[in-house]
């Protein structure tokens, strides 16, 4: 079976949930027999939509890719922004304006044009994730092979005029998990008859966690949030509760963020940033953490949360997420907070009790090798296609 996979940015130095699913998705479909091609675009940032990788076909670790230019005439940033900032809010759109936005995304003729060309070679054409112009127009040029990986979030985008048709009129649809499925039925009202619920593949790596406080000179307990440092990450919120406790619970306790971002971090000596840490290097950092604190909101997957749970470390999520709380509650490999009460509370539970913690950790463990190994998921991965295939 022959697929590509059609993703925005792609490459081992891009950070992100979505494109990392993407890659490793392409470098295990390779061996599992599979013919997988990956058609992208030249840029590392599409918000950004500059061209920095140089167009044309390369290897990369054994996957083909094919990077095309975005162009940058289709893009008015102060209207771009303005229109952003009006979804951000909640504020009134018009189904006009919602298309304008799609129109002044990142896009690639000469990927369009490719896809055209080349698209019907192919049995299957999977799109991720949803919220990118690529996405949105390139899922036009052949719904019948397209199938939609949208890595999506209750958030404005989603409930778009054009996100609803083009999850309808795609082929089929490749959910991460279950409450991401669920948002797209239940409360998008989509229920599309070829969806499925596939995942991605979690692998541990060899981890050292005193080549960590070694090398960072950090012999105290730690927090740890590992992800993007982005307001919409809900990173701000950690921070601030995290300076509240250590107010009326002084101690050698630490926050580290793993991540880079534009958000302004407040100041404090027990708040450490290391910024961007190599594939080698983040492991360490997981299996030194006391447990990790996932704040955000928005989120279909989470790896950073299978990545502590392979480490033997227990997790601390927010009760407003939908999908960490699902992980959580079905794997026992952690607790919810809602609001600053409950984080303070949960935390100096968790604390004081170090058994609890490292039975938190192993549950969460065998949870990840049991759901999310590579064997599992590229089983549902077939049952997908099966679906996919199915005529009507």
């Amino acid at each position: 079976m022959r697929l590509a996979i059609v993703v925005p940015r792609y490459g081992p130095e891009i950070v992100g949930g979505a494109e990392t699913f993407a890659r490793q998705m392409a470098e295990h479909l390779l061996p599992a027999g599979f013919a997988v091609e990956v058609l992208t675009t030249c840029t590392d940032n599409v918000g950004l939509g500059k061209n920095v990788f140089p167009a044309g076909s390369t290897a990369i670790n054994g996957v083909r890719v094919h990077r095309f230019p975005i162009d940058p005439r289709f893009r008015d940033e102060r209207r771009f922004h303005e229109l952003t900032a009006k979804f951000i809010h909640h504020l009134p759109m018009t189904v006009d304006e919602e298309y304008e936005w799609i129109d002044m995304n990142a896009h690639s003729p000469a990927l369009y044009h490719h896809l055209i060309r080349h698209g019907e070679g192919f049995d299957f054409l999977l799109f991720v994730p949803y919220l990118y112009g690529i996405t949105f127009y390139g899922t036009t040029l052949w719904p019948g092979r397209s199938i939609l990986w949208p890595c999506m979030h209750d958030e404005p985008f989603a409930y778009l005029l054009a996100t609803r048709l083009m999850i309808n009129a795609c082929r089929g649809i490749m959910f991460n998990s279950e409450p991401e499925r669920r948002l797209v039925h239940e409360k998008l009202g989509i229920q599309h008859p070829r969806s499925c619920v596939v995942g991605g593949g979690i692998e541990a790596g060899p981890a050292d966690p005193q080549r960590f406080r070694s090398r960072w000179s950090l012999a105290e307990p730690f927090l740890l949030y590992a992800g993007r440092i982005e307001l919409t990450k809900n990173v701000l919120e950690l921070v601030t509760f995290f300076i509240e406790y250590k107010q009326h619970r002084p101690g050698p306790l630490k926050l580290v963020l793993m991540g880079e971002g534009l958000l302004d971090i407040p100041t404090h000596p027990d708040v450490i940033s290391i910024g961007f840490q190599n594939e080698h290097d983040k492991h360490d950092v997981y299996a030194a953490a006391t447990l990790l604190v996932q704040p955000s909101l928005l989120e279909s997957f989470s790896i950073v949360i299978m990545e502590s749970w392979l480490a033997g470390v227990p997790v601390l999520v927010h009760d407003q997420c939908e999908v960490t709380r699902y992980h959580v509650l079905r794997s026992n490999g952690g607790l919810c907070y809602a609001g600053f009460a409950e984080f303070a509370a949960t935390l100096d539970w968790m604390l004081e009790r170090p058994a609890a913690r490292a039975r938190m950790g192993a549950l969460g463990r065998a949870y990840v090798r049991q759901e999310h190994n590579w064997d599992a998921v590229l089983d549902r991965f077939r049952a997908a296609l099966a679906i996919w295939q199915r005529a009507g």
